[in-house]
């Protein structure tokens, strides 16, 4: 089985996720970890990590099915189908520059559905299009299966580019992300299975729901924000714990990918520059980010 992966830290002037102008170099730290984590548990998997100092490269080789739009989400998912093509791998794995891989991800592996999707944060959205549904998982347990583009494996290219086509042809402000969720509740023309859903149920948690919060700016200085009476409590971040060399989560969840997912692309240097500081001194315990520098390759970033 011939296994890719794309992780892409590239801004196109002006896409609308993006500050016009920002040095992408900014970037540099985080998206080692992603790459150094991945390449950690995944040394058989070929990893194309596109930037701006190989994007050229990579647009001469590639970029030769789509007409490129001013989205640099929908940007990638055109970027991996053509690598997924070109390539000939049965599975394309596509991450955020914002992730750590802390384990081996066996349910991208394992599984063979067109789609291998990962939770987002557990509340509803919508478009004209579509709607994230809402699920009792279990007498009195529910749960949102609202699914999340940055952590995400294609095993059929079809299944690629009708993403990308629905992104285009029902263009919104969730873009790629929307797609995907269109697809997977309403088009329904290939299969998907969410790797991390229903999450009380599930043994293993690869995207935001690890945070423990229902969206972005609502862990501040390592406390939870934006809860109300719950505002400066600690976060649920700060209950990981680690056991026989793997993460988990307060709720005994395995991390097998932590996704920051907080709106980096849209934020001034001095907010991004801020919340790095978040990141890496005031978020986590000292078991976790031991956890991180020893078992996952972020030792630069962290330190």
């Amino acid at each position: 089985m011939k296994i890719g992966c794309l992780i892409a830290q590239v801004t196109l002037p002006g896409n609308n996720f993006t500050i016009e102008g920002v040095d992408q170099s900014r970037y540099d730290g985080l998206a080692q970890c992603s790459v150094n984590s991945f390449k950690k548990f995944h040394p058989e998997v070929e990893l194309h990590y596109v930037n701006d100092s190989n994007l050229s490269e990579y647009y001469e080789k590639y970029f030769k099915s789509f007409e490129l739009v001013d989205h640099i989400g929908i940007v990638r998912y055109m970027l991996a189908y053509d690598i997924m093509l070109q390539n000939k791998y049965d599975k394309l794995i596509i991450l955020g520059c914002d992730t750590i891989t802390c384990d081996k991800m066996d349910e991208f592996i394992n599984n063979n559905e067109d789609i291998l999707a990962t939770l987002n944060y557990p509340c509803q959205e919508s478009t004209d299009y579509w709607t994230t549904p809402y699920f009792e998982v279990s007498p009195g347990v529910y749960d949102h299966g609202n699914i999340n583009a940055d952590v995400v494996c294609f095993n059929n290219p079809d299944a690629l580019k009708k993403v990308i086509e629905l992104s285009i042809e029902h263009y919104t402000y969730f873009a790629e992300q929307g797609a995907l969720n269109e697809l997977a509740w309403v088009d329904k023309s290939y299969s998907v299975k969410i790797v991390d859903f229903p999450y009380p149920t599930s043994p293993v948690v690869y995207n935001a729901r690890s945070k423990g919060v229902f969206g972005t700016n609502m862990i501040v200085n390592g406390v939870l924000a934006k809860h109300g009476p719950l505002d400066g409590q600690p976060s649920p971040l700060k209950y990981f714990r680690v056991d026989n060399n793997k993460l988990y989560t307060g709720d005994n969840k395995q991390v097998k990918c932590f996704h920051f997912i907080e709106g980096l692309g849209g934020r001034s240097d001095k907010e991004f520059n801020t919340i790095m500081n978040d990141f890496k001194y005031k978020w986590f315990n000292a078991e976790t980010i031991k956890f991180f520098k020893e078992q996952c390759g972020c030792s630069e970033f962290f330190n």
